[in-house]
């Protein structure tokens, strides 16, 4: 398991702003299906559809979602087709769980290494201080799940990210300057020592190096 959808769960979403004199910021958050919609003539692109024998021709399904804050006035609408929509929880996809305490870091989860039941997470984002929306400032390291013999579960840890943005349809991702090695540890909170014990041992190299300058 990589940190890769971690980060995707974490970074890869932006906020939609509210106006900046904005006295109570909170999005009234609706949507609105219409099935089985006729495009017009003028209504969009021609159809086509590399089934010949496709069935909908030019029906299709409109979904709406409506973003009102009724303290700024801003209404905010996103349209889309062939859309889909599910139902599923903050630990199914790796971001709204609260971060715990371990080591002295905040460990922010992932999603699942397999989507199966209640399978715990899959990989954590460390970061110094508790924030409420992570940033690539705010990440010093990761902790992943792995496997061990016997299909034993096992951690692995890594610290220095190097982030690189998503691309050609492709989620970002980052490298990492120093990992734990092959040899794995078989707690979360092992490798968060070890992520927290390599981050002070190179606040101290980092100090000795401008003292000498």
């Amino acid at each position: 398991m990589s940190s890769s959808d971690a980060i995707a769960a974490h970074l890869e979403w932006h906020p939609f702003a509210h106006r900046q004199d904005c006295a109570k910021p909170v999005w009234e958050i609706d949507h609105q299906t219409v099935s089985d919609a006729l495009r017009s003539r003028r209504g969009g692109p021609e159809h086509a559809c590399p089934n010949d024998e496709c069935g909908h021709h030019d029906h299709y399904d409109r979904i709406t979602v409506r973003l009102l804050c009724r303290s700024c006035d801003t209404v905010r609408l996103i349209s889309g087709e062939e859309h889909t929509t599910r139902t599923t929880t903050t630990a199914r996809i790796g971001y709204g769980q609260s971060p715990k305490r371990v080591a002295g870091l905040w460990l922010y989860p992932g999603p699942p290494l397999l989507d199966l039941g209640d399978a715990g997470p899959g990989a954590y984002l460390c970061s110094r201080e508790k924030v409420d929306r992570l940033s690539q400032d705010d990440i010093v390291g990761t902790v992943t799940e792995g496997r061990g013999k016997r299909g034993a579960t096992v951690w692995y840890a890594a610290i220095g990210p190097d982030f690189h943005p998503p691309s050609r349809g492709l989620t970002g991702y980052a490298t990492w300057a120093k990992n734990s090695g092959e040899k794995p540890f078989t707690s979360v909170t092992a490798a968060a020592k070890w992520v927290a014990a390599e981050l002070d041992a190179a606040a101290v190299t980092e100090t000795k190096e401008d003292q000498e300058q």
